[in-house]
């Protein structure tokens, strides 16, 4: 009996020892991916309180939740993830005021990316941003 409480309370110090010995190391350590991913979660919030849509955009692959995503990843390709950059050209929107927030957080090509910005409403939103935040 006393040669079991022993034999348990030294595999329990060496234990405590290798994750003592391996937590540093582990602190920072990033998974493979995080220095090139492209990963971001999206939102498109409109003036109601239950107006909230939002996708998650994974990029190299493209994937996520996001309808749109191969478009999507395309045209941040194109503005090297600078969403401020976007555009789809010339558009004709109406002359309504439904202002729409776009938000985005993430990392596009393992730099951080925060965007946010408030349009008149989703025709010029659209028409800023292309399949970005179309979902």
């Amino acid at each position: 009996m006393a040669a079991k409480r022993l034999i348990g309370r030294t595999l329990l110090a060496a234990a405590t020892l290798a994750g003592t010995a391996l937590a540093p190391a582990l602190a920072h350590a990033e998974p493979a991916s995080a220095p090139h991913g492209s990963m971001m979660n999206l939102s498109v919030r409109g003036e109601g309180r239950d107006d909230l849509r939002s996708a998650f955009l994974l990029c190299e692959p493209a994937g996520g939740s996001h309808p749109h995503a191969q478009d999507a990843c395309s045209a941040l390709r194109d503005v090297n993830g600078d969403f401020n950059l976007l555009s789809t050209g010339n558009s004709t929107c109406p002359l309504v005021y439904r202002p729409v927030t776009l938000t985005a957080q993430g990392r596009w090509q393992g730099k951080p990316v925060t965007f946010e910005k408030t349009y008149p409403n989703e025709c010029v939103a659209g028409a800023a941003t292309g399949k970005v935040f179309s979902f």
